[in-house]
């Protein structure tokens, strides 16, 4: 690039050198060095990100001057950047669990886990978005709503008719608290015993309590979790909450998750249900295959292996259709009944929990007879029952389709990520490149030039000024015309 000024010339140069500086300069990898690819990745998007945050381009004449639309640019490229860079030193493996209010996603999740954490009550529980994931030491992590974030939800709760929100906050008298934990910072707990570790989570996860409200999101760390670092297993807010936002969160959920487990209650599959299913597989329309319907509560089916046998063949029509998995054959692979509850009624059992004179004896004895398993023969087929529950099986599906190709499918995911970045990081540095031309144009112009190119915006204006005299003058004789046309009518009507 040629410059007739000399000073212009040598700055331009400075800031070349400045920045070829801040690109080579080495970069700590120390977090990305679980997998080589992304360890590249993210060594690229770290210089690309020092770059964009350093002052050469974000110097102001004025810290109070307002941004322009390329600064907001910057601005949400370098967030991105940074969100790009978080998911590389923390990846995370996403397993969602998804469905409707009391589909059983908590139950389904404390089986699965073999730890009775997540709140099962009558009540609607997980209203907070809850995260469970391998950790050095039992422990409980909160993350609080910002105030933005609450004015988003509270628009939501009270646009809607639906008023269960509004009357359980203020039953639960929540205003009090929300000051206390609105842009909160990180709350973090060791819990030394699984009981009190579960009383934790219910503080901050159940309806039940206050505080809930505020919370963004709760990560429940477990020293025995059997599933690889980095897979996470979340337990969602019901796709029909009274409020829309906590509902959006589960469907950004869904579409980000690698696996989904799309809970329904196994008594039927029809109306509202069949709609919630429909939404689901909308979410993840490139990928339905990662979802995986799970029918839940199979031992609440007044004879739960024959009408569960009528209800698959249902099933199937309506999930091999073009809005679902599109195929018979996925299908066969991705419906799986289960029966949490009484898995965990068997474990119990397993480990003397259980009383003659406790609720669950009684409840295990129902479900017996449901199966046409008397009392007295319980012992003999146990077995069997643990085999029907099929959490077994799920968790095998989970381990062998899901979780064995974690790694592959997490490095996939973050290589698109990185194009993503990649591309948006072109358009900003090319609308950069462009203001910056332009200036440096503008900067070589002589007087002359600088007052013709006034001359010509100023003629522009004017022209601009003229059409809409013209405009304006245009639609008067229109309207004058119209309303003579009208009186014209009127008359003709009364004559």
């Amino acid at each position: 690039m040629e410059f007739k000024n000399k000073d212009i010339e040598q700055q331009y140069l400075e800031k070349v050198e400045y920045i070829k500086k801040l690109i080579d300069a080495p970069v700590d990898k120390s977090k990305f060095l679980w997998d080589m690819t992304v360890e590249n990745y993210a060594e690229k998007i770290a210089q690309v990100d020092r770059v964009l945050s350093d002052k050469i381009f974000n110097d102001k004449a004025d810290d109070d001057k307002k941004k322009t639309d390329d600064e907001n640019k910057d601005f949400d490229i370098r967030s991105e950047l940074k969100n790009f860079l978080s998911r590389c030193a923390s990846p995370e493996f996403q397993i969602a669990l998804v469905g409707t209010i009391k589909a059983g996603k908590s139950t389904l999740i404390n089986a699965l886990l073999n730890y009775e954490l997540a709140s099962t009550r009558v009540t609607p529980e997980t209203a907070a978005l809850t995260k469970f994931k391998h950790a050095d030491e039992n422990s409980v992590t909160i993350s609080f709503y910002t105030e933005k974030d609450w004015d988003e939800l509270w628009k939501s709760a009270t646009s809607t008719t639906n008023s269960v929100f509004i009357k359980d906050y203020k039953k639960l008298n929540a205003d009090v608290e929300k000051n206390k934990w609105l842009n909160h910072a990180e709350e973090f707990k060791i819990c030394p015993d699984l009981a009190e570790l579960k009383i934790e989570i219910e503080k901050w996860t159940s309806s039940t309590s206050p505080s809930h409200y505020f919370v963004k999101e709760v990560v429940v760390g477990l020293k025995d979790f059997d599933l690889p670092e980095g897979v996470v297993l979340i337990d969602t807010p019901g796709l029909n909450d009274v409020v829309e936002f906590r509902s959006n969160i589960t469907r950004d959920y869904m579409e980000r998750a690698n696996a989904v487990l799309a809970c329904v209650k196994a008594d039927k599959l029809e109306g509202p249900v069949l709609t919630t299913l429909y939404r689901i597989f909308e979410n993840v329309f490139k990928n339905p295959e990662k979802v995986y319907v799970i029918a839940t509560q199979l031992d609440t089916l007044n004879n739960p292996k024959k009408d569960w046998a009528r209800q698959e063949v249902e099933w199937t029509k309506y999930l091999e259709e073009d809005q679902c998995y599109k195929s018979s054959e996925v299908v066969k692979n991705n419906l799986i009944p289960v029966s949490a509850y009484l898995y965990s009624m068997l474990e119990d059992y397993r480990n003397n929990k259980i009383q003659d004179d406790d609720d669950k004896k009684f409840e295990l004895e129902s479900t017996l007879l449901k199966l046409r398993i008397r009392p007295s023969q319980f012992n003999e087929h146990f077995e069997e029952l643990e085999e029907f529950t099929n959490i077994k099986f799920l968790y095998g599906k989970l381990q062998s389709e899901i979780v064995s190709k974690y790694k592959t499918a997490l490095i996939d995911d973050i290589r698109k990520s990185y194009e993503k970045c990649q591309e948006d990081v072109k358009k900003v540095l090319g609308d950069q490149r462009k203001n910056q031309q332009n200036i440096i144009n503008d900067s070589q112009l002589d007087v002359e030039d600088i007052r013709r190119k006034r001359e010509e915006k100023l003629a522009e204006l004017q022209g601009v000024q003229n059409d809409k005299r013209e405009l304006s003058e245009f639609v008067r004789q229109l309207q004058a015309a119209t309303e003579k046309r009208i009186e014209d009518v009127i008359k003709a009507i009364k004559s």
